[in-house]
C-alpha cells in the first residue's frame, strides 16, 4: 500500500495548549510538525501539513485539511502532535 501522511501541528494561534513559564505547547508541536513534514518530503513520502506557521485553525478547518488533501482511505496516516502537561510527584 502506498501510504500518504498528514502531519498536524496541534494547537496554534489563539490556542497555546499547555503553558509553563514562556514555554508553549503550540511552539513545540509546530517545530516537530515542520521537521516531520520536511523529513517525509526528503524520503519521497506524499505528505501534507495542517499548519506550517503559528495560526489559529478551527476544528472544521483542521478536519477539512485532513479529509480533503488525500481523502480518508486506509492508506492515509494522520500524525497529530501534542505535548501534554504533566504534574510533579
Amino acid at each position: 500500500m502506498n501510504y500518504k501522511v498528514i502531519v498536524d501541528a496541534g494547537h496554534g494561534g489563539d490556542d497555546p495548549g499547555a503553558v509553563s513559564g514562556n514555554l508553549r505547547e503550540k511552539d513545540f508541536t509546530l517545530e516537530a510538525a515542520n521537521y516531520m513534514y520536511d523529513r517525509f518530503r526528503e524520503l519521497g513520502v506524499p505528505v501534507a501539513i495542517t499548519r506550517d506557521v503559528d495560526k489559529t485553525l478551527t476544528r472544521e478547518e483542521r478536519l477539512n485539511t485532513m479529509n480533503n488533501t488525500f481523502g480518508n482511505g486506509p492508506e492515509v496516516i494522520i500524525l497529530s502532535n501534542h505535548i501534554n502537561a504533566g504534574g510533579h510527584t
